[in-house]
C-alpha cells in the first residue's frame, strides 16, 4: 500500500479518486472532514465572515452599471427570468475581483484540488435564476478532465421565498456527459446551441428521476459560500415571492499545469476535437 500512488495514477483531482480514502491520510488533518464531505456530496458550505462594507461596495458597484445599462450578461438562452445575469463584473469592479480572490477560497481549493485555483469567471445576480439543474461542466471542462469548481457566495440571506440553490448531493459521480454522448449534433451557433442545451436539461431530469437523486434546497447567511465540484447538478429554485431579491456572486475557477481547457458546449471529445479556450485570468 506504501506505494500505490506510484502505480494509480487516476490523473483527476484526488478528491474525485477511487482511492479518495487511502489518499486522504497524507492529507492536512485540519480539512479531514471538509474533504469526506466534498468526496461523498461533491460540495461544501464555509463561512467566509465577508466584511460588510464590501458587500455594499460591490451592490453599488452593479446598481450603477444596472442603471445604465452598462454591463454585459449571459446570452439570452440562459435567463430564466427578468433579472439580470451580470457576467465579467471584475472588469469594472474591483470590489468584485476581491471576492474572486478570497484567500479562504483559494486556499480550500488548494487543498481540495493540489494545484492552484485560477479565478476564470464572475456572475453576479440579483435574483433568484430559477435556472434548471445542470453542471458546470457543461461549460467550462480541462484536460486533464475535472479540474474545475465553483463558489456561489451568498451577498444576502437566502430563504424559502427568494429562490434558495438546489443541489443533487452525489451527483457529481455522474459520468460527464457531453452533446455527443447524448446523441445530439455538435451546436455550430448560439441559435443551434440552444436547442441542445434544452435537450440537456431533459436528460437531467430523467437522470435525476432514474437514479432516485434527492434534490436539496440550501439555505445560506450573507457571507456564506458554496464550494461545489465540477460536475455537481446544481440550479436555482422556483421564486415564491417574485420581488424579492438573492444578491449574489458565483466564481468559477480552474487550476494551473493542465493540459489546456475547453469549451464543451463546441466540443466532441471522444473524437478528439476540442474548442480549446484561453481564459483572461483574475488577478
Amino acid at each position: 500500500m506504501k506505494h500505490l500512488n506510484k502505480y494509480f495514477n487516476t490523473n483527476i483531482p484526488w478528491t474525485e479518486s477511487p482511492l479518495f480514502n487511502f489518499d486522504l491520510n497524507k492529507k492536512n488533518k485540519k480539512y479531514h472532514q471538509l474533504a469526506k464531505k466534498y468526496n461523498q456530496d461533491g460540495y461544501v458550505v464555509i463561512d467566509l465572515k465577508l466584511n460588510k462594507n464590501l458587500i455594499r461596495k460591490i451592490d453599488y458597484d452593479l446598481n450603477s452599471k444596472i442603471k445604465n445599462n452598462d454591463f454585459k450578461k449571459n446570452p439570452k438562452m440562459f435567463h430564466y427570468n427578468d433579472s439580470p445575469r451580470v457576467i465579467e463584473a471584475w472588469k469594472f469592479s474591483q470590489n468584485v475581483k476581491k471576492l474572486a480572490m478570497n484567500k479562504k477560497i483559494l486556499d480550500i481549493l488548494q487543498f481540495l484540488y493540489e494545484k492552484k485555483p485560477i479565478p476564470i469567471s464572475t456572475i453576479n445576480f440579483l435574483k433568484g435564476t430559477e435556472q434548471p439543474l445542470h453542471s458546470d461542466y457543461m461549460h467550462f471542462a480541462s484536460m486533464p478532465p475535472l479540474y474545475l469548481a465553483g463558489a456561489w457566495v451568498a451577498l444576502e440571506k437566502t430563504n424559502k421565498f427568494n429562490g434558495p440553490i438546489v443541489l443533487v448531493p452525489g451527483s457529481h459521480k455522474l459520468p460527464i456527459v457531453d452533446y455527443n454522448t447524448l446523441g445530439v449534433k455538435r451546436p455550430k451557433s448560439l441559435q443551434s446551441l440552444k436547442k441542445s442545451y434544452r435537450h440537456y436539461e431533459n436528460y437531467i431530469k430523467k437522470i435525476i428521476k432514474i437514479k432516485r437523486f434527492k434534490k436539496k434546497k440550501i439555505y445560506v447567511r450573507q457571507g456564506q459560500a458554496i464550494i461545489w465540484a465540477a460536475n455537481l447538478l446544481h440550479g436555482g429554485s422556483k421564486m415564491i415571492k417574485k420581488n424579492s431579491t438573492r444578491k449574489s456572486q458565483v466564481i468559477h475557477y480552474h487550476f494551473d499545469k493542465c493540459e489546456f481547457y475547453y469549451n464543451p458546449s463546441f466540443s466532441n471529445p471522444s473524437e478528439g476535437e476540442f474548442a480549446k479556450r484561453k481564459y483572461e485570468e483574475i488577478k
